[in-house]
């Protein structure tokens, strides 16, 4: 397996022309509904669920979890236009308090993640039939900001099913959590940088990083962790705040007989770091 790749960090660098946090389904099933995001982006799968929180859709790249928060209106195949957090028009000036003082910005932050090293992998016997969908969760305090998503195999072992995390954008789909933003991976030169705008905070946090697999039925799919990094970080609104993400591959392989499956998953590592601002090669 290869280092860390945007399928993979190459001359090419397919990351380039990622457009917003797009989920651009390009075979969406008939009869699928469009659900529209507050920011204009747009998200089109078959709804399993529609809950007081979130939404869960079947996608080709697997089921996805939205916040009902996120989400403007939905479009439904019948025409029909459902409203779900409509955008507020400006309140009449004849209306306005002459003495209300004017509402202050929220403060931001933006949170960069480099990751160096090498790619993580799955394989999976072609007779089992697995979904061979993988995840990379980003977490604050235990609160999800930002979800990628790799439903794309690769043909690198003969007679498997093998997924290698890509960032690129025709294998990628990304879901930014409540209060979030999730923006475009950007390659360097052995390196792909992950940046997410969040809430700023005058309290250390803890950062959490995991590579995840889909386990049961698409419509009552759960994630479960395969491999997991966290440090503790602050974010303040003067500067982005840089963590180096380093994985190592371990010992992991795909093999056995007569069954063949995935082995020593558990030494695949994340190390997660602060770094500074003046020493990371990146800038916002």
């Amino acid at each position: 397996m290869p280092d860390v790749r945007a399928r993979h960090v190459t001359p090419s660098l397919r990351l380039a022309g990622a457009t917003g946090l797009v989920l651009s389904l390009l075979a969406a099933g008939a009869g699928a509904d469009v659900f529209v995001l507050r920011g204009g982006d747009r998200i089109t799968g078959k709804p399993i669920l529609e809950g007081k929180r979130t939404f869960k859709v079947q996608t080709p790249y697997g089921t996805l979890t939205i916040p009902r928060s996120k989400v403007e209106r939905i479009l439904r195949p019948d025409g029909r236009e459902e409203l779900v957090n409509p955008q507020r028009s400006s309140e009449p000036s004849s209306e306005r308090s002459s003495t209300s003082s004017p509402e202050r910005a929220p403060r931001r932050a933006r949170l960069i993640l480099i990751i160096t090293g090498k790619t993580f992998w799955q394989a999976w016997d072609p007779k089992e039939g697995s979904d061979p969908t993988l995840r990379l969760e980003v977490r604050l305090d235990e609160e999800v900001v930002a979800t990628y998503v790799d439903a794309k195999t690769d043909p690198e072992i003969p007679g498997a099913v093998v997924n290698s995390f890509s960032f690129a954008p025709e294998d990628l789909s990304r879901v930014s959590g409540d209060d979030a933003r999730v923006l475009a991976p950007e390659p360097r030169p052995g390196r792909i940088a992950l940046k997410i705008e969040v809430p700023a905070s005058d309290a250390r946090q803890r950062l959490r990083v995991s590579y995840q697999v889909g386990e049961g039925a698409p419509e009552e799919k759960a994630w479960r962790d395969l491999a997991v990094g966290s440090v503790d970080i602050e974010l303040r609104p003067e500067a982005p705040t840089f963590v180096r993400v380093s994985q190592d591959r371990g010992r992991m392989e795909f093999s056995g007989f007569p069954r063949r499956k995935m082995k020593y998953v558990e030494t695949f590592k994340l190390d997660l770091s602060r770094e500074s601002a003046s020493a990371s090669p990146l800038t916002p």
